[in-house]
């Protein structure tokens, strides 16, 4: 039997298995055995800071800058900063203050099995609100009707991996100007003292081997393909890295996604933190074992970025 509860946490909610999580001003903090993560949401973009919470020392923080068209010129699949020019604007992620839903948990034989929770906020864009130019830009040829975006952002945490946690995009709503260009999504990447809630400084560098990134402690797996249509079918995705876009913007990562055309794109990277102990365990059990005994849980969170903006 599995019973749904929607608790109104104010302060932290100690769980079996080393599992905590409570909500305090826009800003979310869940910790395992093995990471801590905050999600900040509080009159600011998504925003996500995480920490090895077994040996504190470093934090990592990624921010989810800006979505933007690019043409792709070297038809590599891959966005190559100064080499590929961006299609009409970009859109940054709006800074405003988000709606949290509360927690909503599952449970089965009282042990919970999965968390859910939610930020939303939803903004009305004009041109050269929610669009930013840049130099090198190419000009939009011309969106007469209100192009509506909606960008979802769900994050999972498993028993199994405590030291890492999942986050799917879901990004619907584009309106392309090419089909034969890319649409990207940048996040910048920075570190900070423990316990800073901003990014104090650039990381040293990125490293990147296939499909990971590395900087510092902390690392980002990517997948090489999406999917769109209700995952009727597959979308390429390739990955690269190098300085912002603006001024003063830290190290970048640039995620590509193939032309999608107007289906909904669903995407599911991952971010972690090494180097941890490969053996998890709770009262001598290992978590192989609870999550036997659990079910096995998630935590899920979703925040949704529902924008509307024209363009002139």
């Amino acid at each position: 039997m599995v019973v749904l509860a929607s608790v109104p946490f104010v302060a932290a909610q100690p769980y079996r298995h080393m599992f905590q999580f409570e909500e305090s001003l826009g800003v979310v903090s869940i910790t395992t055995g093995e990471i801590g993560v905050r999600v900040t949401a509080d009159g600011e973009v998504p925003h996500f800071h995480w920490w090895n919470e077994t040996d504190p020392g470093t934090d990592y923080h990624i921010m989810f800058n800006r979505l933007f068209e690019a043409n792709d010129s070297n038809a590599n699949m891959i966005f190559d900063p100064g080499v590929d020019a961006i299609v009409g604007g970009a859109f940054s992620l709006p800074k405003a203050d988000w709606d949290f839903s509360g927690f909503l948990t599952e449970e089965q034989n009282d042990v919970v099995t999965a968390l859910h929770f939610n930020f939303t906020t939803t903004e009305t864009y004009d041109h050269g609100s929610g669009m930013v130019t840049m130099p090198g830009m190419h000009r939009i040829p011309g969106h007469t009707n209100p192009m509506d975006v909606e960008i979802q952002i769900r994050i999972h945490f498993y028993l199994a991996t405590p030291d890492q946690f999942k986050f799917d995009l879901r990004i619907s709503g584009w309106e392309w100007t090419n089909t034969d260009s890319i649409l990207v999504f940048q996040f910048t990447v920075g570190e900070s003292e423990h316990n800073r809630n901003i990014s104090e400084r650039d990381v040293s560098r990125v490293d990147q081997e296939g499909t990971k990134f590395s900087f510092g402690n902390a690392w980002m797996e990517y997948a090489q393909h999406a999917f769109a249509g209700n995952a009727s079918h597959q979308v390429e995705v390739r990955a690269s890295h190098g300085e912002g876009l603006m001024a003063q913007e830290h190290k970048s990562l640039f995620i590509a996604f193939e032309y999608f055309g107007d289906e909904t794109l669903d995407y599911d990277p991952i971010l972690g933190i090494s180097p941890l102990s490969t053996t998890w365990t709770f009262l001598g059990i290992d978590y192989n074992q609870l999550v036997l005994l659990a079910g096995g849980f998630s935590v899920l969170a979703i925040i949704v970025i529902a924008v509307r903006y024209r363009n002139s």
